[in-house]
């Protein structure tokens, strides 16, 4: 399946990241069990997170850029294992150090994207980054489902945070492992970096205006790329009721119990990843995939009003869960994959893939924000600020200009077409 071996350990990496990220799930309750409005806090702590790598993911990128990635990977899963070390209280203010620490090691999926970009090409480089891609925005379910096979294996996980927590860290000293083994990728020339210029690249992304500057001068080098980006960020406001799933579970009339979510996280996450893996392996090469986009994007408006009313019945939740699994969880790697596209043409540079992660951790941060402010006034309000937001994707998706067009509306059959030279009539 995959032409480059590294392509194994980047997907294997992320993933295992991932579940570090996610896995506790609905025993996330555990850390905020004494504290009011849980629902906020829950959804408020993957918020914290994403603020915190809006300033370290372009760092991240930009290091990768001069020293390599291998390096920059091993630092990176060395740290989150560390992180992780901060869950064994079980108390509030170990899960919030977690949620700070562990945004600042988000800018491995940078590194990993620049890896991706290094060694794979053209409609290689969109099925396998939006695989990736899938795999990064997908954590808020993804993380949980693999967490519920150790829920369903070992009953007292059900009960108490600490085997789970203890998966984690097992988990997390395994990437490292596995970033020993990656071989580089960036076969640039090694810069001296000195820790003024991370510090001051940190600093700058906080100031939104000045990556927002950075972009528009990408798009000058490569017209297409600014647009598809803000289609990444708004598409990201429209699917942000992922990481609200487990206040909405948990907190909602549904009242689930850790085994219940166990159960669900199961049959989404189960579906979602055969959905993507079907998809970007045999179909999204023969697709216009800005038609494609505008469907499955009407299609989650119609799907998040179902979940307004599906707080009072696990049935409704379940088709709409699973018919939402099959479809828009597609979106995040379809859009993801132009993207890593349309950045390659650019240079590919591990600094442009940190400045799209962090802007788009700043378009998660406000969902979840928004979200976790919501949830205080009803849990079915997220869902309807969503739907709002696919309601602006859908808008801008339709008024994409032509340059960016070339990179959506294409299929892999058109392009090949397109780079034939032209026959040449046979001699007299």
């Amino acid at each position: 399946m995959f032409k480059d071996r590294r392509l194994l350990l980047i997907f294997a990496i992320a993933v295992i990241d991932v579940v570090v990220a996610g896995a506790l799930g609905a025993l996330l309750i555990k850390f905020v069990a004494d504290l009011p409005a849980k629902a906020i806090w829950l959804t408020g702590g993957t918020a914290l997170m994403l603020a915190v790598q809006l300033a370290f993911s372009p760092a991240v990128g930009l290091l990768s850029d001069k020293v390599g990635r291998r390096p920059v990977a091993i630092a990176a899963t060395i740290v989150s294992l560390l992180s992780s070390f901060l869950l064994l209280p079980v108390q509030a203010w170990g899960y919030v150090a977690n949620r700070v620490s562990k945004g600042g090691t988000n800018g491995l999926y940078a590194v990993l994207r620049s890896s991706m970009a290094d060694i794979t090409q053209g409609e290689d480089l969109v099925k396998y980054s939006g695989m990736l891609s899938f795999i990064v925005g997908g954590g808020a379910f993804i993380g949980p489902m693999f967490g519920a096979l150790l829920l369903l294996s070992l009953n007292e996980a059900r009960h108490d945070a600490l085997p789970l927590i203890i998966m984690i860290l097992s988990l997390g000293g395994l990437n490292i492992v596995l970033a020993l083994f990656f071989k580089e990728t960036n076969d640039k020339p090694r810069e001296k970096v000195e820790f003024k210029e991370l510090r001051d690249k940190a600093l700058s992304s906080l100031k939104i205006k000045t990556i927002w500057d950075q972009l528009s001068e990408s798009d000058k080098k490569v017209p297409g790329i600014k647009p598809i980006f803000i289609l990444n960020m708004l598409a990201t406001l429209g699917f942000g009721y992922y990481a609200f799933f487990v206040a909405f579970l948990t907190q909602s009339d549904l009242g689930m119990e850790p085994l219940d979510t166990a159960y669900f996280f199961l049959y989404f996450g189960g579906l979602a990843f055969l959905a993507n893996i079907v998809f970007f392996r045999y179909i999204v090469s023969h697709v216009n995939k800005r038609k494609t986009i505008i469907g499955i994007i009407l299609l989650s408006i119609v799907l998040q009003t179902g979940y307004c009313f599906s707080e009072s019945s696990v049935t409704l939740l379940y088709v709409v869960a699973g018919i939402d699994a099959l479809t828009v969880s597609l979106i995040g790697g379809l859009i993801g994959g132009i993207l890593s596209e349309v950045t390659q043409d650019g240079g590919g540079q591990g600094e442009v893939f940190g400045n799209i992660q962090a802007l788009g951790g700043l378009a998660s941060f406000v969902t979840a924000l928004v979200n976790s402010l919501l949830s205080g006034v009803s849990m079915k309000a997220p869902f309807i600020f969503c739907a709002l937001s696919s309601v602006v994707v859908v808008w801008w998706t339709l008024r994409l200009p032509e340059e960016a067009r070339k990179y959506t509306d294409k299929t892999v059959m058109q392009r090949k077409e397109e780079e034939q030279p032209e026959a040449k009539p046979a001699s007299a």
